[in-house]
């Protein structure tokens, strides 16, 4: 217990030191009894608060997980449920305060025959924020992932979105892939467009068909981030699909997002075109703008974009094509010099 002053007033002040804060805390009182049952009780509620709770890991997570309910969105939510109902393993009844770095990486080691390093991370994530959150201080850090693997997802070429584009007309899909080629929108914000939503010129996007935790599809009025309400204006092709459309609901495209992908999967399959996302007609989308010089700036704000990631991912993919044109051209150039000198030594008179 640390000392107790006496204070000119005729009060008695006892300072106590907070580990978390770095600093002291000071209690005051009139007689050195009672200034000290104050300090006491303090510093064993805050020995209280650190302690873990004893919790199995299960029970922690379903914790943790109703504590994000209304600030996560229902999709991530979804997300840590299945984490919780599947991935847990061995950790799942283990209580918190006796889990060590060492069941952890065993935890880990064990997923990674199951699941992907993208998914472990996530699963390693979920776990570790609960454990952070019920003052479990372990050194996560020590605990080795998979090494995520490069995403490189299919992007279509010029003439493969022209290809795409016409296989779609006339289809149940026509609308929504067409939306997703030329604007560059998410499925989820193509799925929650409503025809109120389109004045003609402009599509406004301001919600997402999104999953929720038992897996059935709802209207989540926010989008994924404040970058995401947009006004995006339709191009001549577009406009004039949406425009000659039969307008028999409330829903451009009134398919659940996985038909969709599911439908066009066929069509992909069907016309010799690769195996194509709608995702990845969203990269597609961003490729032909970045590739036309339309400026980072522009292209974030049409795509949604909060963050600058998947436009540095279309610029290194653009590279990468750049350096094959660029290596079969000198390639060729090499070839026509040498074939030239070969020719001009045939046509050389020997002496």
């Amino acid at each position: 217990m640390a000392k107790v002053e006496k204070l000119p007033s005729g009060n008695y002040r006892i300072r106590v030191y907070d580990k978390t804060t770095n600093s002291r805390k000071s209690f005051t009182a009139p007689t050195k009894a009672e200034v000290k049952l104050l300090a006491a009780e303090w510093e064993n509620g805050i020995k209280k608060k650190a302690a873990p709770k004893d919790l199995t890991l299960d029970a922690a997570v379903a914790e943790y997980i109703a504590s994000k309910e209304n600030i996560l969105s229902p999709s991530s939510i979804r997300g840590y449920e299945v984490i919780r109902k599947n991935a847990l393993g061995d950790l799942a009844k283990m209580h918190i305060r006796n889990i060590t770095e060492k069941d952890l990486q065993m935890w880990v080691n064990t997923n990674f025959a199951r699941y992907k390093p993208k998914t472990i991370k996530s699963q390693f994530g979920l776990v570790t924020a609960t454990l952070r959150q019920n003052k479990v201080n372990l050194e996560f850090d020590t605990v080795r992932l998979p090494e995520i693997q490069k995403y490189e997802p299919k992007i279509p070429t010029e003439k493969e979105i022209a290809k795409i584009l016409t296989i779609v007309e006339g289809t149940s899909v026509e609308l929504p892939v067409t939306i997703a080629v030329t604007t560059g929108m998410r499925q989820s914000e193509i799925a929650a467009l409503k025809w109120s939503d389109y004045d003609g010129t402009f599509l406004y996007v301001h919600a997402a068909k999104v999953p929720n935790r038992d897996n059935k599809y709802i209207i989540k009025d926010t989008t994924k981030s404040r970058a995401s309400t947009r006004a995006i204006e339709v191009d001549a092709v577009l406009k004039q699909r949406l425009d000659r459309a039969d307008r028999k609901g409330e829903y451009i495209s009134p398919m659940l997002p996985s038909s969709v992908l599911r439908k066009f999967q066929q069509l992909c399959d069907k016309n010799g075109l690769p195996h194509f996302t709608m995702h990845g007609q969203r990269h597609g989308n961003a490729s032909l703008m970045l590739a036309q010089g339309v400026p980072d700036k522009y292209a974030m704000e049409r795509l949604g974009q909060s963050s600058p990631n998947m436009i540095k991912n279309i610029y290194q993919h653009l590279y990468d094509e750049k350096k094959k044109e660029v290596s079969k051209t000198m390639s060729d150039k090499f070839s026509a010099i040498l074939d030239t000198k070969l020719d001009m030594e045939n046509e050389t008179p020997h002496k």
